[in-house]
C-alpha cells in the first residue's frame, strides 16, 4: 500500500461542557468545524556572543499553545453551544477543560480560556462563519503516543 498524508479530519478535539463538575462532560469539537490552525505562540530570546563570530543564538524561552477554530455555527451541536454561551462572558467563566488526541494516540490535554468568540457572520445566502481560540493555560500535559 503507498504512504499517503493523513487527513485533517482524523484529529479529535474535546472540551469539557460541564466545567466545576467531576468528572466533567467532554463533547467532541467537530461539527461545523472545516478547519483549525494550532500555534505555540513563542516567546524567544535572541543573544550574540562573541564566540559566535557575529551570529546569534534563539532559545524559545515560553510557549502560549493556541489553537484557532474556525467553521460555521451549527445550533443543537453541544461543544458549539457551550462555547457560544459564553460570548458575553468573562474571567472563570471563560475556563474549562480541553483534550486534543492525535491520530496516532498522542494526546495534549489541560486547563484552556476560550477566547475571540466570533458570532456568525456572513453573506445573506451563506452558512454563519464563526471562529474562536482556545488558550491553554501554562503548559498542557503531553502523553505519547503508544508504540506499537
Amino acid at each position: 500500500m503507498p504512504e499517503a498524508f493523513l487527513l485533517q479530519y482524523n484529529h479529535k478535539f474535546r472540551i469539557n461542557t460541564a466545567p466545576g463538575t467531576d468528572p466533567g462532560t467532554l463533547t467532541p469539537i467537530a461539527a461545523g468545524i472545516t478547519s483549525i490552525d494550532p500555534n505555540n505562540n513563542e516567546e524567544t530570546d535572541e543573544s550574540f556572543y562573541y564566540d559566535g563570530d557575529g551570529g546569534g543564538s534563539t532559545d524559545v524561552t515560553g510557549i502560549k499553545k493556541v489553537i484557532t477554530f474556525e467553521g460555521h455555527r451549527k445550533y443543537g451541536d453541544a461543544a458549539q453551544d457551550f462555547i457560544f454561551g459564553l460570548t458575553n462572558k468573562t474571567g472563570p467563566d471563560r475556563k474549562t477543560d480541553f483534550e486534543w488526541e492525535f491520530p496516532d494516540g498522542q494526546l495534549i490535554k489541560g486547563p484552556v480560556t476560550i477566547v475571540n468568540i466570533k458570532d456568525p457572520g456572513g453573506d445573506a445566502n451563506s452558512k454563519g462563519e464563526i471562529s474562536f481560540e482556545i488558550h491553554f493555560e501554562g503548559l498542557p500535559e503531553v502523553t505519547a503516543a503508544p508504540s506499537t
